[in-house]
């Protein structure tokens, strides 16, 4: 089972749409946790895109910066994986600022 992220539009006279979604092991959950994005990513529901997309950018800030943070991921994890994650999560949210988060 992963963690599957999304961003919800709708337009006054459309029905509700995903406008982004993206998803990946939730393996990677200790690492969300140390750079500060857990709460952006799994607390979110009901959010708009705008309101966690400050704390993704600083979760990527630091995956970039330390590159020792990828020891903490099992072996079946990468840390290459977790910044393409984060860095489309965070793009979605720029892009879709006014959508609502939904994750499953």
């Amino acid at each position: 089972m992963s963690f599957v992220f999304r961003l919800i539009s709708q337009d006054e006279d459309a029905a509700p749409s995903v406008a982004f979604q993206d998803s990946i092991s939730p393996g990677y959950v200790p690492l969300w946790e140390k750079v500060g994005v857990y709460d952006a990513l799994y607390n979110s529901d009901g959010r708009r895109g705008r309101d966690v997309s400050r704390a993704v950018a600083y979760g990527i800030d630091q995956l970039v910066e330390d590159e020792s943070l990828g020891r903490m991921l099992p072996p079946t994890c990468r840390l290459g994986e977790a910044i393409r994650f984060l860095e489309n999560v965070h793009r979605g949210c720029v892009t879709h600022a006014s959508a609502v988060i939904e994750t499953r």
